[in-house]
């Protein structure tokens, strides 16, 4: 029933969009839609029962490694840990047991979480897991104005909307956008008009087309917002990927772009 509505709800903005919304705003209301989008909406999504797994819920020596390097960060900062998009809470619960074998337990744990569902997920495993140090936990509704301690995101950067964009043979950039034919999704190219995204995807894809890749600018603003707030500290973005060479490889002609289903 609430992908129905979702699927309604993007109908409706592609209708209101003359046909035809860029693929980055697609994947923004398929993630993020309140109360409808995957992550919004309460399914369940990590672990056995969900579509896919992290490193910290295989094992605790993901965040025991992790905290090693906090133990080093900490003490030269405000001594707080910022996490983006904290998943079941299996990190936070994990990094919190090691830093205390460390003697560097962080002054506070700042979580930003935008899923309603996992929020209440982490709290309540942190209240099992950590009850005598829930005063130093909370979580943020907004970005702080600074940040003088650790910002942590472990696969964050990949749930972020990219745009798709094709350089085709005859040296043209496009855009791939979505659109629909009744009920059915249409896959939609127009050529690329903003600036920003012309330059990135001219100065990145493959000089020979046709090649399509996605160009991560929500990505890359969320770093480069990292870096104004930062006052002091550090920031660790764990993610998988490429290098260049890789990931402009000629057999990735048709991008890196992927879904996951009950781990398939």
């Amino acid at each position: 029933a609430i992908s129905g509505r979702l699927a309604d709800l993007i109908r409706a903005e592609i209708g209101e969009q003359q046909g035809f919304i860029p693929f980055s705003r697609y994947m923004e209301l398929a993630l993020y839609a309140p109360g409808l989008g995957y992550y919004t909406a309460g399914s369940h999504k990590l672990g056995e029962g969900g579509d896919f797994v992290t490193a910290p819920e295989l094992t605790p020596l993901f965040a025991r490694t992790l905290a090693r390097q906090l133990a080093q960060l900490l003490p030269l900062t405000g001594g707080t840990v910022y996490e983006f998009g904290a998943g079941s809470g299996i990190l936070a619960a994990d990094l919190l047991d090691a830093l205390r074998q460390l003697d560097v337990l962080p002054v506070r744990y700042r979580i930003m979480e935008l899923s309603p569902d996992l929020r209440a997920r982490q709290q309540a495993l942190l209240a099992a897991r950590h009850p005598d140090l829930l005063e130093r936990i909370d979580w943020l509704e907004q970005w702080p104005e600074q940040f003088d301690g650790v910002v942590l995101g472990n696969e964050v950067l990949d749930a972020m909307p990219c745009e798709l964009v094709t350089r085709t043979a005859e040296g043209e950039l496009m855009q791939t956008g979505v659109g629909c034919a009744g009920p059915d999704w249409q896959w939609q190219q127009r050529p690329v008009t903003e600036p920003v995204l012309a330059q990135a995807a001219a100065g990145r894809l493959p000089a020979r087309g046709p090649y399509t890749s996605e160009i991560g600018l929500a990505a890359e603003a969320f770093v480069a917002t990292l870096g104004r707030h930062l006052q002091r500290g550090a920031v660790i973005l764990l993610d998988y990927g490429f290098p260049a060479h890789e990931y402009y490889h000629p057999e990735r002609s048709r991008g890196t772009l992927m879904c996951h289903i009950q781990h398939v």
